[in-house]
């Protein structure tokens, strides 16, 4: 059986078409495959950059989490923050005798310690080579170096 031209062509026409739709699909599979490649590499990209930042996110977390426990802690011991408030101490290095350097820092805790300094910088040196900040003044003693920067926290009103 001899299949005539015409079906020869036809099967020649159909085949091709075939052929045609193929590689067309060949195609778009290999353009969404790159597009895909492309996609995986920037989530590789995005997951590397969100692994580094875990541990800052850790942190923040910790410090979130003592932030409610020093509220709640300050609830429980009926400390209002709305009936505080704060100062802002800024004494350049300077000479100082023993007894002001003690008065001053008396007056950080106030009457029974109901004020605190917060210090961004605090530095207490003795001026004297043989003197020490925890020995007894020596007759050639002149003193403290004292520097305090911060914060002096006290309430409004007296218990």
């Amino acid at each position: 059986m001899a299949i005539s031209r015409r079906g020869r062509l036809a099967v020649l026409a159909v085949s091709t078409l075939l052929l045609a739709l193929t590689c067309w699909a060949a195609m778009q599979g290999m353009s969404r495959l790159n597009q895909m490649r492309a996609q995986g590499e920037w989530l590789r990209a995005e997951k590397t950059q969100l692994q580094s930042q875990l541990p800052l996110i850790e942190q923040r977390e910790t410090y979130a989490r003592q932030a409610q426990e020093v509220k709640a802690m300050a609830a429980r011991l009926g400390i209002d923050p709305g009936r505080w408030t704060s100062r802002r101490v800024q004494r350049s290095p300077a000479l100082i005798s023993r007894q002001d350097a003690e008065t001053l820092l008396r007056q950080q805790l106030g009457p029974q310690g109901r004020q605190w300094f917060a210090a961004d910088r605090f530095d207490l040196a003795v001026t004297s080579p043989q003197a020490g900040l925890f020995t007894p003044p020596l007759p050639e003693d002149r003193g403290f170096s004292l520097e305090m920067v911060g914060e002096v926290y006290f309430p409004f009103e007296a218990p």
